[in-house]
């Protein structure tokens, strides 16, 4: 310890204190002094003897802490060092480009950083936003001939309540919409639904307009949508409109075609001549359909304003959507040319429909102008409710005609044209025919519109009839996990077939097809309510022979109505609702494709349609499909593929009429 004044220090202490001229500035060494060096006190300077100092020049204190550089200091840098020799130091070109070198590393460190992040965001594969779709893309529709869904009051006849009833068991069923046969009133005792004499009312048969509005409210309670028939192509003979417009004085006069002679050879579809002559006013009228059913006349204002009131009626009821019926025969040549014979069918008695080939009656470019009306039309009525409202429409004929219905010179149609090539599939069809008529469909699809894929209807012989059960169950996967709409008929899902019931006239109600549905495998199939003896159904009930009823198949995980239930639970995944579409292997045997969507689980849906056993490798025909995958789901007719289990994509075997559903995970694409 040193002792201010004092002429020595001890060697001993790591620091020496200075008190200089009571200035309070204490100069601190991190160095121990040496034994033999003391503290010299001057008249005006102190002197450090040290290693690092000169002992004769010292460190001088002059002018009132004005220090002079010691003249023996070294020139290397050292911890300690003060502000001005860091400074002087810190100068020399060395440290003056190695700052630069620095600096220069963490800038360009920086610069290379920056384009690295961009350059990834701009090459790297970003995942897209989910497709906006509709509801009416994401359901099942499921079409109703409602006199033989289910009768709720033991008349025989099916009924608006009936369906009422059952609304729990299509939504078990997964069933997103109900599209109903016409419900109009009609003439009473009437041959077919079409004898519309009011398009506002409801038959009496079928129940009332309250009854309507019940089975509407119901459906939308349960998240479902309701959509009715559209009829504007004809009504019945029966109608106030008609039997005004057989006044020649009437302001209906020209609601329907009239011509004062028979005007040229065309052709009803029921055969003989489309031209009926009218007693009342002397004229011959138009009917393309039945005699009783006039052909309304679109090409007028008056009626076009009526069809519109028409929708507009049920639109405000809450009705989500339409199926227009009959909409190739709304116009006919404006001139009424005759038509020329078909080429195909020249064998044919010359008073048979087909005789003719149809250019002037069916089909014609006015309905695309119609249908984009009504879809307008829809579109601001939706617009107005914040809720889109369904149109679709059938239509027989060639591709060409079938896609001009989505729209035609860029005007909005249809949301589609049902595909009715899908009922041309029978029993035996190979891989090849069933991806022909998927291909048809989706390699001729306008850009932006939706598919749809047809089980059957109240028109068609039923699927499971047509295909056999092992081949229906191969087409229901397929349909409900392609793009697209799937559509099918009131008990395909259990397997229905047609009645014994021999095909009669195509405009009589009974036809084989449209047997009461079969609830249970009582006498009646539980069809009529609370009815066990003696009961009177307005058509037989199919004895469903080798299948089961739908009681019996709620209970069976084997059943077709479990895979159908399955099978729409599955189509809720975001790769099958708006994921992308890639065929895979397809042959003689086999239809396949891929179906994924960035960030989400991909799928494989392999599909054999060929009697015997397949194996195919798959890993090669899309860059996502994995070595292994999950079995997802199957349609139960292998014995080696189980759900939960795990299948080789690379030797992928499949059963006769077995199809699968594989999953992996969802893997980023490298760049």
């Amino acid at each position: 310890m040193s002792t201010l004044g004092s002429d020595t220090v001890t060697t001993s202490e790591v620091a020496t204190e200075l008190e200089m001229d009571k200035t309070g500035i204490y100069i601190v060494s991190h160095k121990p002094l040496d034994s033999d060096t003391g503290l010299r006190k001057r008249d005006d300077a102190v002197s450090y003897d040290n290693p690092g100092f000169n002992s004769d020049s010292g460190l001088k204190l002059k002018n009132e802490h004005n220090y002079d550089r010691p003249t023996g200091f070294s020139d290397t840098p050292y911890r300690g060092m003060g502000k001005e020799d860091l400074l002087r130091h810190s100068s020399k070109p060395l440290w003056r480009r190695l700052r630069y070198v620095c600096m220069s590393i963490i800038l360009l460190g920086w610069l290379a950083l920056i384009i690295t992040v961009v350059a990834l965001v701009l090459i790297y594969p970003r995942c897209r936003a989910p497709r906006q779709h509709e509801w009416w893309q994401k359901t099942v529709v499921y079409r109703i001939y409602v006199r033989s869904f289910q009768d709720s009051n033991g008349d025989g006849v099916g009924d608006i309540k009936g369906i009422t009833q059952r609304l729990d068991y299509l939504s078990e069923l997964g069933v997103g919409t109900i599209s109903l046969s016409p419900v109009f009133e009609t003439v009473p005792n009437a041959d077919t639904e079409f004898d519309v004499t009011n398009h506002k009312a409801i038959a009496s048969e079928y129940g009332t307009l309250a009854d309507f509005e019940s089975l509407l409210n119901e459906t939308h309670s349960r998240g479902m949508q309701l959509l009715l028939d559209f009829i504007p192509n004809l009504t019945s003979d029966q109608h106030v409109w008609f039997q005004e417009s057989r006044n020649p004085s009437s302001p209906k006069k020209n609601f329907y075609v009239w011509q004062k002679d028979k005007p040229n050879n065309w052709l009803s579809v029921y055969g003989d001549s489309a031209w009926a002559n009218d007693s009342s006013r002397g004229e011959y009228y138009l009917h393309q359909l039945r005699v009783d059913q006039p052909d309304l006349n679109l090409r007028s204002s008056e009626v076009k304003d009526e069809l519109q009131a028409i929708l507009q009626f049920w639109l405000e009821k809450g009705v989500d959507g339409f199926y227009i019926r009959g909409s190739g025969y709304l116009f006919e040549d404006y001139d009424l040319r005759d038509e020329m014979p078909s080429s195909a069918n020249l064998t044919q008695n010359p008073n048979d429909y087909d005789y003719l080939n149809h250019t002037y009656t069916y089909g014609l470019r006015e309905i695309n102008d119609m249908l984009a009306r009504w879809r307008y039309f829809l579109d601001e009525f939706g617009n107005k409710t914040n809720k889109y409202r369904m149109l679709f429409a059938d239509i027989m004929g060639a591709t060409e005609l079938t896609m001009s219905y989505y729209g035609y010179f860029n005007r909005d149609g249809v949301d589609f044209p049902l595909n009715r090539f899908c009922l041309d599939l029978k029993q035996g069809d190979d891989g090849n025919v069933v991806s022909g008529v998927v291909s048809r469909w989706m390699d001729n699809l306008p850009a932006g519109r939706w598919a749809n894929w047809m089980g059957g209807d109240e028109n068609s012989n039923r699927i499971a009839g047509r295909l056999g059960g092992n081949m229906t169950r191969a087409f229901l996967m397929l349909s409900m996990l392609l793009p697209g709409t799937p559509f099918y008929y009131y008990g395909d899902e259990i397997g229905m077939v047609n009645s014994d019931l021999a095909p009669g006239n195509a405009w009589e109600r009974q036809q084989p097809m449209r047997a009461p549905m079969r609830w249970d495998n009582s006498t009646y199939g539980g069809f009529p309510s609370n009815c066990t003896v003696g009961c009177t159904t307005w058509m037989t009930v199919n004895d469903f022979t080798g299948q089961n009823a739908v009681e019996i198949q709620k209970t069976s995980k084997s059943s077709l109505m479990h895979l159908f239930k399955n099978l729409t639970k599955l189509r809720g995944q975001a790769s099958f609702e708006y994921g992308d579409y890639f065929r895979s292997v397809v042959d003689s045997s086999v239809m396949s494709f891929v179906r994924e969507y960035d960030g989400e689980k991909g799928f494989l849906v392999a599909i054999n349609f060929g009697s015997g056993t397949e194996t195919r490798k798959y890993t090669d025909t899309h860059d996502t499909i994995p070595e292994s995958a999950d079995v997802e789901l199957t349609t139960e007719n292998g014995v080696k593929l189980q759900v939960g289990g795990t299948a080789q994509c690379a030797s992928l075997e499949l059963g006769p009429y077995q199809g699968v559903v594989l999953s992996w995970e969802y893997v980023a694409k490298e760049l």
